[in-house]
């Protein structure tokens, strides 16, 4: 008896996972400019300009706008450096294999005559 037909094609499938490493690691890059981005905003926020005046007293910060900047860059390239690099390793490790799935044509089936045992009984 014959297995039904795949429903899914393996080439399809392949270009799907394709497609899913390209967008990890275009947000990946999208990642390491927003840090870059944030880390060039330092100089400014190190002179108090993204700093949020105290409740009572507008001379003392109630938040350090350097702290927001610096603590946003750092986990942006927590992201990129540590979580986004393990998934894209291992897709591109699924893609190296899935590659490989394809049908290969089938060599014509030799017909191997089985050896029957002889059932007569000895007398």
């Amino acid at each position: 008896m014959n297995a039904p037909e795949p429903f899914y094609d393996p080439v399809e499938l392949a270009d799907e996972l394709d497609d899913i490493i390209r967008a990890q690691e275009l947000l990946r890059q999208r990642t390491i400019a927003l840090q870059a981005r944030y880390q060039a905003l330092q100089s400014h926020a190190d002179q108090g300009r993204y700093d949020k005046p105290g409740k009572y007293d507008y001379s003392t910060p109630e938040e350090f706008g350097s702290v927001n900047v610096n603590s946003t860059a750092n986990r942006l390239g927590y992201v990129h450096e540590t979580y986004m690099n393990a998934p894209l390793t291992f897709l591109r490790s699924a893609l190296e294999t899935a590659v490989k799935v394809r049908e290969y044509p089938r060599p014509e089936s030799v017909q191997v005559e089985r050896v029957r045992p002889d059932r007569r009984r000895s007398r």
